[in-house]
């Protein structure tokens, strides 16, 4: 086998209708020195015996049985405990990659062995037919960062441009994630972006790849971005407040950090908004109403508000009834954006998408 060996952990949790396409990704690799390690979550279809059978195929994978569900982040800490590689990387089984994608990373390893490499990616936003209504590409320029403050520089326009927060569209250096003893923390939805946020803290080298190599498919039901969560606010802001002490921890929390910061936490505010809207919340419009009132009245709502300038023609439109404080402007975007998400996922997907 060539070069260094990349473990590849996989979490399996109910995805037997896309579960061999994935594999099959991993099977078709350029680059022939790997490990799949599948990890069983204890699934009630036919995921666990699609497993088996894939690895009585391929000598190169093998399968972790979890006794009991115990969710995504220890499912991928459980395969980390197992690995082998030099290099690991934690795969969707829902989604699919490029061929190359194991070789441009060992290709960029040859020129600077940082430990961290991260690369682009193409969100597949997939109707309820299961056919991809829009592509977005996201991905930066190539870019081999070796001092603190380049890597300061990058990380926030990294999380400005989606490409930080996701564990997916990254490999790690095993040996380093170790010694750093760093593992997922069970944290629903934003568990990447805390481990990814601590990685950070310790990394000295992070090479960016513009190759678009990961393809995230965004299903209209079934994963978290569709399902109904009554702190997905309270989780986002919890996001941005983790980027606020990190930039206040290095030092570098300037106008620029404050700016972009202001701007995610205007679209997760949008997308509250809109999810407020949804029946399964529960929420009266004078609840709702109430809602937006106490956001206005937060700490970091307050911090945030002077650097609200977002470059996206929606949120310009938000941001002018933010700034002015209009709880009926913000409750009346939301019921708006609600319709239009539901009645034309399509066209939502693409108003959004201009970051």
């Amino acid at each position: 086998m060539q070069g260094r060996k990349y473990s590849i952990v996989m979490p399996v949790y109910h995805v037997e209708k896309y579960l061999e396409k994935m594999v099959s990704c991993v099977r078709n690799q350029t680059y022939s020195n790997w490990e799949l390690i599948l990890v069983d979550d204890c699934s009630d279809d036919r995921s666990g015996e699609i497993c088996d059978r894939l690895s009585s195929e391929e000598q190169r994978i093998r399968v972790i049985h979890l006794k009991k569900n115990g969710g995504l982040s220890n499912a991928r800490n459980q395969g980390m405990k197992v690995a082998s590689g030099e290099y690991i990387l934690f795969l969707d089984s829902d989604d699919w990659i490029e061929s190359t994608l194991l070789q441009c990373v060992e290709n960029s390893l040859k020129k600077n062995q940082a430990q961290i490499v991260i690369y682009g990616l193409v969100e597949e936003y997939e109707n309820r037919e299961e056919m991809v209504d829009y592509k977005k590409e996201v991905s930066s320029q190539e870019k081999y960062l070796t001092s603190q403050k380049d890597i300061c520089k990058e990380v926030i326009q990294l999380e400005k441009k989606t490409l930080f927060g996701y564990a997916w569209n990254k490999a790690y250096q095993l040996s380093w994630l170790k010694e750093k003893q760093l593992n997922f923390e069970t944290i629903t939805m934003i568990e990447d972006v805390v481990f990814n946020v601590h990685a950070v803290k310790n990394v000295q080298s992070i090479n960016i790849l513009s190759d678009r190599l990961y393809h995230y498919r965004i299903r209209d039901n079934g994963n978290l971005t569709s399902k109904y969560l009554d702190n997905y606010f309270d989780l986002h802001v919890q996001r941005v407040q983790l980027f606020w002490d990190l930039y206040k921890e290095w030092g570098y929390l300037n106008k620029t950090v404050k700016t972009i910061l202001a701007g995610i936490y205007c679209r997760y505010f949008l997308s509250a908004l809109q999810r407020n809207c949804d029946p399964r919340s529960e929420m009266t419009q004078k609840q709702k109403r109430k809602w937006i009132r106490d956001c206005f009245q937060s700490r970091l709502f307050q911090k945030l508000l002077p650097y609200l300038s977002p470059d996206n023609r929606m949120m310009k439109l938000l941001s002018i009834v933010i700034r002015q404080k209009t709880v009926w402007g913000c409750w009346i975007m939301g019921e708006i954006i609600y319709i239009i998400k539901n009645r034309c996922p399509g066209i939502f997907a693409r108003l959004k998408q201009n970051r």
